[in-house]
């Protein structure tokens, strides 16, 4: 393995294991076997380690979502599969996962990827609602009814407030959200 590599993973388990601010160079040096000229070749300060440790999470986080939503048949199987994505990648990703629940570095927001990836997201979105087979919302209610309760979960469960699995919670928080965001027919306001 590279030894930026080795870096990046030393700085993702020191930082999530840490915190930020009580994390050291000298700990993500030691962690890696590396150097302090090879540390500071590939990253200059602290900040920097941070916000590249921190885009590496986000991008292999929304690389899962979005396999999930490209393989989606409809938007039923596209909410509750991003659902149950996000818990799997939190369970099996902890570290990321942690880093994720942690003061964003600045930039990332705006970062083209980022950017890309909601962009793509809204467009699958918007699909699905001209369908008629979600709700038209703006887009920050959809997140915090798709997503939020289960990040809210998945922060508690990282921090060990939380002792049930995310296994034990994937599929009342993924038929959660797909109650949440699904169009409502004539027939369901018939029924209610």
């Amino acid at each position: 393995m590279k030894i930026r590599d080795r870096l990046l993973l030393a700085a993702e388990r020191e930082f999530a294991e840490h915190g930020t601010v009580e994390t050291t160079l000298g700990q993500i040096r030691d962690a890696a076997g590396a150097s302090v000229g090879a540390l500071y070749h590939h990253f200059p300060d602290k900040a920097e380690l941070y916000r590249q440790v921190w885009a590496n999470a986000l991008a292999d986080y929304q690389r899962h979502l979005w396999q999930v939503l490209g393989d989606s048949v409809d938007a039923q199987a596209g909410i509750t599969g991003a659902v149950v994505e996000h818990l799997r990648w939190v369970a099996e990703n902890r570290y990321r996962a942690t880093l994720l629940t942690a003061a964003r570095p600045p930039g990332i927001r705006e970062s083209e990827s980022n950017r890309e990836f909601l962009r793509n997201g809204w467009r699958w979105w918007r699909t699905h609602a001209g369908y008629g087979a979600v709700r038209d919302l703006p887009f920050d209610l959809v997140y915090a009814l798709w997503l939020g309760p289960a990040q809210e979960y998945s922060r508690h469960w990282l921090s060990g407030e939380m002792v049930t699995a995310p296994d034990d919670v994937t599929q009342v928080l993924a038929e959660a959200a797909w109650q949440a965001l699904r169009a409502r027919r004539t027939d369901d306001a018939d029924a209610a």
